[in-house]
């Protein structure tokens, strides 16, 4: 069984054009920017979006509790099987010790019931 706990900000998926200037974001929000050849992208707390971004708003964050070593495998697939059998659309981020998995809000009821049946449980007592 894995526990994911719901951060407590409504997140934001933002994209600006690839030569943009990396936004600052401030320590102890999880946030990420990647760049790619053709774009920036980030996930950020909707109040920290840049200005200028295209926005994709309103996501839930579910951060996998972990730690979980480097080596393991599956974990992820373990919560984005059910949520994709029940049509839950999802963006995934991962860090050096957890994985992040953001679903939309209007989809949340719908995400928590395919997790949990899938006997994992989510903690919602930090939102």
């Amino acid at each position: 069984m894995l526990t994911l706990k719901r951060l407590p900000e409504q997140y934001a998926i933002w994209q600006l054009p690839q030569n943009a200037t990396v936004p600052e974001i401030p320590s102890g929000v999880f946030a990420a920017v990647l760049r790619s050849t053709s774009e920036l992208s980030g996930v950020c707390p909707a109040a920290w979006v840049p200005p200028g971004a295209i926005i994709d708003p309103a996501w839930w964050c579910l951060q996998f509790v972990g730690p979980f070593d480097l080596t393991l495998t599956g974990i992820m697939v373990q919560i984005a099987v059910p949520l994709a059998q029940a049509q839950v659309p999802i963006f995934t981020l991962a860090t050096y010790n957890t994985d992040y998995i953001l679903v939309p809000q209007a989809r949340y009821a719908d995400a928590h019931t395919a997790i949990t049946a899938a006997g994992h449980r989510i903690v919602e007592d930090a939102v």
